[in-house]
């Protein structure tokens, strides 16, 4: 076999690494890369010389004894080696189950020596503290190629002051590289505070599910303005003294048990495509969402909102606001929204027919209550409009009160199931 034939194989074996999770590589000998090496000597020389096949691994400790056996140490040192200079995806998570810190650090003294190699990390180790290993990085951490960070730690005392040893070590993992992009943390997001990150680089930040200070957020607002995928949960509101301007940003993801209204009263986002907010059932009228939409100008794709507690004025105004929405689900704390005059303007072929692109809409917490049969209209006028039609899914919660009331929509939308490339959910869970 010529050596073009060599490299044909090579191109093959890659493709027969798990795209649906192209950061974990798994150590069954059943699966590829380690299958390959089974095949034949030939098959392994290949596979052996092609680093790329070697270059992302995932290891779950704390395992139960039922489950696939844990890799050894010189197991995870050979696949590294194995590696060649690739840049390395490695992942480590604890299951909480027969795991220990000693397990973590064991592992985590592996990956040490190729740290000038990592470029994407994920370290879930939500039961321990900062594991020691991590705590001795200090300044001279040679992370410096890092781009992708994704941490989670137990709780630890050393997270809420600066210049101690764990906020040290963080430091010197998250401040090594000006190649650092994403950054996922779910410890306290204050620590963040005491870094020195390249935030200028940073494009995506989630800080889901610690609860974040509205004061913090706007910081981090203000140091990566060229941020295009924020998500955060806000807990204390404040005064926004001046307008904030993200230029870049196409996803903003929000929960809040506090009133956003100063935040969003200054926030332009030009380039919004994906926002989703959901606040606390206390949390009062959220009016300056839709200003912001209607300040920023932006092409909204999809619209997720929850108890905003806005009119159906305001309601009206975004979606005129929205052409080119994909989905939008609402739900406003069991507050009836969804009116008569709202479908009729959703609904195909009216004079001042709203979002036409709709592939999705899901009404929940009996945020509909109109005339029998008008939903249903709405439904089958879209999906008659077009080739293909474009409505392809309708989740749909009503009331106790208002279920019996609409058995013309209930029949019409049910029989709507058996079309092709529609599915619809009314008053159940929605499934795949």
């Amino acid at each position: 076999m010529n050596s073009n034939s060599e490299d044909i194989l090579r191109e093959v074996f890659k493709c027969c690494l798990d795209s649906r999770f192209p950061h974990v590589q798994p150590f069954s000998p059943a699966e590829a890369p380690l299958l390959l090496c089974g095949v034949c000597i030939f098959w392994r020389a290949i596979a052996l010389t092609t680093p790329q096949l070697w270059e992302r691994l995932s290891i779950c400790i704390g395992r139960e004894s039922s489950d696939k056996a844990q890799p050894s140490q010189q197991l995870i040192k050979t696949w590294i080696a194995r590696s060649g200079a690739r840049p390395l995806t490695l992942v480590l998570k604890d299951l909480g189950l027969r795991s220990s810190v000693d397990i973590a650090n064991n592992v985590l003294r592996i990956f040490l020596p190729h740290i000038h190699r990592w470029q994407s990390i994920t370290f879930l180790l939500p039961n321990y503290p900062l594991p020691s290993a991590l705590i001795g990085l200090g300044r001279l951490c040679d992370a410096s190629q890092l781009q992708i960070a994704n941490l989670e730690f137990g709780a630890d005392p050393g997270f809420q002051t600066a210049g101690t040893p764990q906020v040290a070590g963080l430091a010197g993992l998250l401040t090594a590289s000006s190649q650092l992009h994403t950054l996922y943390y779910r410890n306290d997001p204050c620590t963040l505070r005491f870094l020195d990150i390249s935030w200028a680089h940073l494009t995506v930040i989630d800080l889901v599910p610690v609860w974040s200070p509205m004061s913090q957020i706007i910081d981090i607002m203000q140091k990566a303005p060229k941020l295009r995928s924020l998500s955060v949960f806000i807990a204390e509101t404040c005064n926004v003294a001046r307008p904030l301007l993200l230029p870049d940003l196409v996803i903003l993801w929000i929960g809040s048990e506090v009133d956003l209204g100063p935040l969003f009263e200054q926030l332009t986002l030009p380039s919004l495509s994906n926002v989703n907010v959901f606040c606390g059932n206390t949390v009062p009228p959220q009016t300056d969402v839709i200003n912001c939409v209607a300040r920023s100008g932006c092409s909204l794709q999809i619209a997720i909102f929850k108890s905003l507690r806005i009119s159906k004025a305001h309601l009206l105004t975004f979606l005129r606001l929205s052409p080119a929405l994909l989905l939008f689900e609402f739900s406003d704390g069991g507050a009836a929204t969804i009116t008569d005059d709202i479908l009729e303007l959703l609904t195909a072929g009216t004079t001042s027919y709203l979002c036409p692109d709709l592939r999705i809409i899901r009404f929940l917490e009996s945020s509909v209550s109109s005339t029998d049969g008008l939903l249903a209209d709405m439904v089958v006028s879209r999906r008659a409009k077009g080739s293909p039609p474009s409505l392809s899914c309708l989740v749909v919660d009503f009331s106790d009160a208002d279920l019996p009331t609409h058995a013309a929509d209930i029949r019409r939308l049910k029989g709507l199931e058996e079309a092709p490339g529609f599915r619809v959910w009314i008053n159940e869970p929605e499934t795949e």
